[in-house]
């Protein structure tokens, strides 16, 4: 019996970039237009359940230290950090992949997509630190900028 290699080339990885891509905004485009207001309640339940998953103990963290633990484990597709101190802080994402689903499928940054991830992330924060987190979006761009507001 003789192993068949099929490789994989750069054309099937835009293929699937692109689907991926598609999906992602359709989906979050759906949660939106079904849940309205209450999408950011959807992202941050699925957070909390993905912070449950992780394979992380803290015991008393602190917010910097979890934002460090998410980044390095999410620098795939992001580059996050913190400034600033106290209750409101803000968290810069130097890279994100959904930057990149938005240029691929025209989508305005700051809109569904975004928002979506933006609760979902807020939602593992809570979990983690065991506390209300809330994020807003400053600004859109190379660039976003989040408020970040713990209790």
């Amino acid at each position: 019996m003789s192993a068949i290699t099929e490789q994989v080339t750069l054309d099937d990885h835009v293929n699937a970039a692109t689907e991926v891509a598609f999906l992602l905004d359709i989906f979050a485009a759906t949660v939106d237009n079904v849940m309205g207001g209450a999408t950011a309640s959807v992202g941050r339940i699925a957070g909390r359940e993905m912070a449950r998953k992780l394979p992380v103990h803290l015991a008393n963290p602190t917010l910097d230290e979890v934002v460090a633990i998410l980044n390095s484990r999410m620098e795939a597709g992001y580059r996050f950090r913190l400034e600033g101190d106290g209750t409101e802080r803000t968290i810069l994402f130097d890279h994100c992949v959904l930057r990149e689903v938005c240029a691929k499928r025209g989508l305005t940054m700051g809109t569904a997509l975004c928002r979506l991830f933006h609760a979902y992330l807020d939602g593992i924060l809570n979990e983690l630190i065991c506390r209300p987190v809330k994020s807003e979006v400053v600004s859109c761009g190379d660039q976003c900028r989040l408020t970040l507001r713990t209790q």
